[in-house]
């Protein structure tokens, strides 16, 4: 579940990963969470190599970062599984994926659909089959009015929505906003006026929240084969969490006691300067409160004990070696795994295994050393 890249270089670590789950595990239907500890350059690559591993293997990939701000300039708040979900889609092409969802309904209705022919094309289509076109709406009307997704898996959200967005392209609206309009603002967490009506109609009677998001992502990741793609890949850099504002006066007091302790040895202006200037960008952009932090940890704790619930979903999460540090022992430390026992308890052997150094030792596990 987790491992510690200072044991274990970023390639070999990713080999295992590689082999292990995208190969066969994840695309087979098994979902993991991986915990990967390591400095940033490590963990930049493992980022950018996961992203490349992911687009060879046909998996869709999505990489989370809590230190960046939202469309409003607000910080994202990724500890609410509502919001995690949200950045996870953010580049879902929702229309396009829906699309592919309503061709298969035509083909699995013996209707043909000319190349080059739009789905809305509704006069065309029926001139291209034969057929009437009010005949052809009313099939559509009378064959699309339950979703067309029989997993019972899937949320009855998440079912209501993919059907209804695939009716809406194949039978366009002429009133605003359409249902299309409306159903893309609420899978991306936006309302539109109006929306709440027309929501009602497909079934769909709350935006999605923290109540109905868990069902939503596990939906998603099932319904990703139906798109073309192995599975979802996602990388979440857990390090802006671990980060505790300073107050003002603190930080100004360490300022100075750095500044001081450079004077005495004789450094320069310029660097004193340089000194005073990295201390102020030591402080990140986007922080989080204190219970926001052990949200998180109980976002984190959830995805571990809960992901039989997933189907193709690999989960890898970036931290800092200090994370397993602890703080009573380090005073550096501000925020460490010890601040939540059910996290501990689930991941402290793997990070620091109490008889290995590392996770590459599936080779040794079966051959019996």
């Amino acid at each position: 579940m987790t491992d510690a890249l200072p044991h274990l270089t970023p390639g070999s670590w990713l080999d295992v990963i590689q082999q292990e789950y995208l190969n066969d595990y994840v695309p087979s239907g098994g979902s993991a969470v991986k915990v990967v500890a390591g400095s940033d350059a490590a963990l930049a690559r493992v980022t950018a190599d996961l992203r490349t591993r992911a687009a060879t293997g046909d998996f869709y990939y999505a990489h989370v970062d809590p230190s960046q701000r939202n469309e409003a300039g607000k910080p994202q708040n990724l500890h609410r599984i509502d919001q995690f979900f949200f950045a996870v889609t953010k580049e879902v092409d929702w229309k396009s994926w829906a699309a592919q969802q309503a061709r298969r309904y035509l083909e699995s209705s013996g209707i043909t659909l000319a190349e080059g022919r739009k789905l809305g094309d509704l006069e065309l289509i029926a001139t291209d089959n034969g057929r009437d076109p009010q005949d052809l709406v009313n099939q559509y009307q009378r064959e699309l009015a339950t979703p067309q997704i029989r997993d019972a898996r899937f949320s009855i959200e998440f079912r209501a929505a993919i059907t209804a967005l695939s009716r809406a392209l194949l039978i366009p609206d002429a009133v605003t906003p359409t249902t299309q309009e409306v159903l893309l603002a609420w899978l991306q967490g936006r309302s539109l006026p109006g929306a709440a009506a027309a929501l009602k109609k497909i079934q769909i009677f709350e935006k999605i929240n923290i109540g109905n998001a868990r069902a939503m992502l596990t939906s998603f990741c099932r319904w990703l084969p139906q798109t073309g793609h192995a599975g979802l890949v996602v990388t979440f850099d857990f390090r802006p969490y671990e980060y505790k504002k300073v107050a003002k006066g603190k930080r100004q007091a360490e300022q100075l006691s750095l500044i001081r302790e450079a004077a005495a040895r004789g450094a320069t202006a310029e660097e004193l300067a340089g000194i005073a200037e990295e201390h102020d960008r030591s402080q990140p952009d986007v922080f989080y409160s204190d219970a926001a932090y052990m949200q998180m940890l109980t976002l984190i704790r959830r995805f571990i004990d809960e992901i039989d619930w997933f189907e193709r979903f690999q989960l890898v999460i970036l931290t800092t070696p200090n994370f397993y540090k602890d703080k009573s022992l380090d005073p550096a430390v501000k925020r460490c795994y010890f601040d939540y026992d059910a996290l501990q308890t689930r991941i402290g052997q793997e990070v620091h295994d109490a008889r290995n150094a590392n996770q590459a030792r599936s080779e040794e596990r079966r051959e019996g050393k």
